[in-house]
């Protein structure tokens, strides 16, 4: 953004900053239009001329840079560049869909990946797109027909594409037959239902697709097999439903991602609790599996916070917290703390530490939350609010957000019962 932002007053000035000539009619540019002062040392290092410097820009020096280009701050020039970048690449692409025919639209986004220019923002628009227009059979195709390799992407790379993709489904129309055709193609299961776990949408599309595989004879790789009996499960524990044992130990690990295993162990243990088992075998593998692996240990807790708070299961919210240790490394890890906090937060509630109570909920931020789980997440900021406040407006305004939450979602094991005794 600073060297657009260099680009934009070289333009202006119609002269390169490349001397310190150039940094000091600079300055007194400035100085004259503006009547502020920028030293020709502040902006030789700014245009990283002097090539030794380590030193970053002021705030302050980049707002006397955009204010000479008529900005308000820099932060104002950063707004307007950057929607201006987007509402370009979303016009490009609504073009690209309207104009061409299938085949060329496959060709343009084989340029787009070969190009490697901001593929995966493409991408994500051009499926949002089709799905919008309720052509799943053209985003299938395109899928089939491009030269996309998946593994070059980050994981946080991916988690954007299932994330921004997955999330249209619960706002559009999607027919039996459409999600079978997008249910034939790997990519769909792996990189889209998969990552974008839909919380919200268990009664609706999501809680269909397991079913529809079986309907249809889909044949599923052992892990997407494993992934949807755990989704199964849960559906049933949110609809208050018994549950059967997944047998966790006899699961062939190994090749299965970290938050899989997680997920597997988190069932196993919702299945032990409603049949009165020790779950303390499942720590232990879990705990033999984590010592052994170089994968983060926070991806094989998350899924066990859900079951954790789902079942107001303390001893294992303290289990987890534990075992826990954030090095932020991926932006994923940042929403996977944000739920932690949570748990923190329901663990220092319990503890009756109000002390700590405040300290966390100064770190929950909505903003951060995984998208796809964002309702469920919020379910439980609201018990723990409720709980933890003791004003009366508060208590009663976060009363009201968790009926509005259970109404949405229509899960039966969230009611006014299950609020008023959680800490019970």
């Amino acid at each position: 953004m600073i060297k657009g932002l260099q680009s934009t007053i070289e333009k202006k000035i119609k002269r390169k900053i490349k001397t310190r000539g150039d940094c000091e009619y600079l300055s007194k540019r400035i100085h004259i239009e503006l009547n502020k002062s920028l030293s020709y040392n502040t902006i030789r290092r700014t245009f990283g001329i002097q090539l030794d410097c380590n030193i970053k820009p002021r705030n302050s020096t980049l707002d006397i840079l955009s204010q000479f280009i008529e900005y308000n701050s820099f932060d104002s020039y950063k707004r307007e560049n950057t929607w201006k970048k987007e509402w370009s690449l979303q016009l490009q692409i609504c073009g690209w869909i309207n104009r061409m025919d299938d085949d060329e639209l496959i060709r343009e986004l084989n340029s787009s990946w070969i190009k490697n220019k901001k593929f995966t923002v493409t991408f994500v628009i051009v499926l949002r797109e089709l799905f919008l227009l309720g052509k799943f059979e053209l985003a299938d195709n395109l899928i089939k027909k491009t030269n996309i390799n998946l593994e070059s992407l980050s994981y946080s790379e991916l988690l954007y594409i299932g994330n921004a993709v997955g999330s249209i489904f619960s706002n559009i129309k999607a027919e039996e037959q459409d999600l079978v055709r997008l249910l034939k193609n790997d990519f769909f299961i792996d990189y889209i239902f998969l990552l974008f776990v839909d919380y919200s949408s268990l009664q609706g599309y999501y809680g269909l697709l397991y079913s529809l595989t079986k309907k249809y004879k889909i044949k599923l790789k052992k892990n997407q097999e494993l992934f949807f009996q755990a989704i199964e499960r849960f559906k049933k524990l949110l609809n208050n439903q018994e549950i059967e044992l997944i047998k966790f130990q006899s699961i062939k690990k190994e090749p299965l991602h970290p938050i899989l295993i997680g997920r597997l162990a988190s069932i196993e243990i919702a299945a032990c609790k409603q049949k009165g088992i020790s779950y303390d075998y499942i720590l232990k593998d879990l705990t033999t599996i984590i010592n052994a692996s170089n994968k983060p240990v926070t991806d094989y807790l998350y899924e066990l916070k859900s079951v954790a708070l789902l079942l107001g299961d303390f001893f294992l919210m303290e289990w987890i917290c534990s075992k826990e240790n954030y090095i932020i490394k991926e932006e994923y890890q940042a929403a996977h703390q944000q739920f932690s906090f949570i748990l923190q937060l329901f663990l220092a509630i319990h503890n009756k530490n109000n002390k700590k109570c405040l300290a966390i909920l100064k770190k929950i931020d909505d903003k951060k939350w995984i998208l796809s789980y964002h309702s469920y997440i919020n379910i439980f900021n609201c018990i723990g609010n409720y709980h933890f406040t003791k004003d009366k407006y508060e208590k009663n305004k976060f009363l009201q957000k968790y009926n509005k939450l259970c109404t949405s979602l229509n899960y039966p094991l969230f009611d006014k019962k299950y609020l008023n005794n959680y800490f019970n």
